[in-house]
């Protein structure tokens, strides 16, 4: 059986207890959450059970702290277990697959609030970093998106058209006629001649898509003579490339009927149609792959008719318990083989986790390095900034100091010039009055 296949991203996880709800009651849950909280929804499809990559997804990126940490500021995240096979699946999922155009597992699905896809993923990747850093830039789609929605509106004519298709061709595609209907509607009101193309361009896409459903049905449930009718009828009217694929069809239909002849004749009008056309130039690729299923087909006949004796695998039965005892011993080696292989991938594993851990802890010392460094250098900035303002200060004391002891100086010399001019009167004084005596003893 074919097995369902889908992808990742995330920010509020759904618990546990939920589980045992209808998918679509989680993820309606899910939506109401993210709509109260202004986030997005994060749709992850995983078969961790069975499928290896989404085992590993889960494991190294969506069970880990530092990821449900990282995804909540923009998601909620709703996880969706997907079986092996599609008998297994239920119904919702069924139903999933189909709203949402995806066939990949494990398969990321990001949508806004109201349910509308915006982003699409595939990728594993086994560093949560890396992981959150892609999410980012598809969650940028989506504000981008609404952006170019809030700016259209605020045009009129082919440029509000424009600026609307331009948002919509950066979304994936198989989902615009589904969820975006309503700017489909502003793009032709606004652009009634039709002139950006691209409503025609999404009316084509889906009409294609309805025509591979049909055909794609009519072979499951083999009805080649209906489907050869349905092509001829189809193609009447088209030209080209068009009427080309149609053809195909009938080519197709012819081969799963063993109408070898009829099917080459087919893909030789095929060609006619558009010779340079991709198919057109592929078209002998095509006829040589009917003509040796052609000749297949008839050595198998030719067989058939006569069939040769077939020759005893070994003509003893010793030989035969010979061969056995060969493969048990084949077997157990094989057994063997595998469980080194499996001890050596688990001790692969083991290192790499240990080399991760080491990377992680070296990567916090050195921020830690980093950080103390940091400190150090504002604590020597500001150190040089306060030994500068003490050197202004000291300078500054000591010139105070020093001009109040040449102030001292200059005092002590006017008290020692102003004694000695004392000294000088009194001895002026002195030698007059010595004067007067002389003068009056004559």
């Amino acid at each position: 059986m074919k097995p369902l296949t889908l992808f990742a991203s995330a920010l509020i996880v759904i618990p546990s207890l939920l589980q045992a709800k209808a998918p679509k009651e989680l993820l309606k849950e899910a939506q109401a959450e993210a709509a109260k909280s202004k986030k997005d929804v994060l749709m992850v499809f995983s078969g961790s059970a069975w499928h290896p990559q989404s085992k590993s997804l889960e494991e190294k990126i969506l069970k880990t702290e530092p990821f449900k940490k990282g995804i909540e500021k923009d998601f909620v995240q709703v996880l969706f277990e997907v079986p092996r096979t599609r008998e297994e699946a239920h119904k919702h999922l069924l139903e999933f697959e189909q709203d949402y155009h995806f066939s990949n597992i494990p398969s990321v699905i990001l949508t806004d609030s109201r349910g509308r896809p915006y982003a699409y993923s595939s990728e594993t990747r086994e560093n949560v970093a890396d992981y959150l850093k892609h999410l980012t830039e598809l969650h940028q789609v989506r504000v981008d998106r609404d952006k170019s929605f809030e700016a259209a509106s605020k045009e009129e004519g082919l440029k509000r058209a424009e600026i609307y298709v331009k948002a919509l061709k950066a979304l994936p595609q198989q989902v615009i006629r589904d969820y975006y209907a309503p700017e489909l509607t502003l793009i032709a009101d606004a652009d009634k001649e039709g002139k950006t193309g691209y409503v025609a361009e999404i009316k084509k896409a889906e009409a294609l898509k309805q025509e591979q459903a049909r055909y794609n049905q009519m072979f499951r449930d083999k009805k080649y003579d209906e489907i050869i009718k349905a092509s001829q009828k189809d193609g009447a009217n088209l030209k080209g490339e068009d009427a080309q694929r149609i053809k195909m069809y009938e080519v197709q239909a012819l081969y799963s009927l063993k109408k070898y002849d009829e099917a080459a004749a087919a893909v030789t009008a095929m060609k006619k149609l558009a010779p340079e056309s991709d198919l057109g130039k592929r078209a002998d690729q095509f006829t040589t792959q009917i003509t040796g299923a052609k000749a297949r087909a008839e050595k198998m006949a030719e067989m058939a008719k006569n069939p040769k004796p077939r020759k005893p695998i070994v003509s003893k039965p010793v030989a035969i318990v010979t061969d056995i005892n060969e493969l048990k011993n084949d077997a157990k080696k094989a057994e063997e083989e595998l469980v080194k292989a499996i001890a050596t991938e688990k001790e692969l594993q083991k290192a790499k986790a240990e080399a991760d851990q080491k990377i992680a802890t070296a990567e916090a010392d050195l921020k830690k390095l980093r950080d103390a460094a940091k400190k150090a250098s504002d604590a020597l900035k500001k150190a040089t900034s306060d030994r500068e303002k003490m050197a202004r200060k000291t300078q500054a004391l000591k010139d105070v100091v020093e001009n109040h002891e040449a102030m001292e100086r200059r005092k002590r010399e006017i008290g020692e010039l102003e004694k000695r001019a004392a000294d000088l009167q009194k001895q002026a004084d002195d030698l007059r009055k010595e004067a007067d005596k002389i003068k009056k003893g004559k």
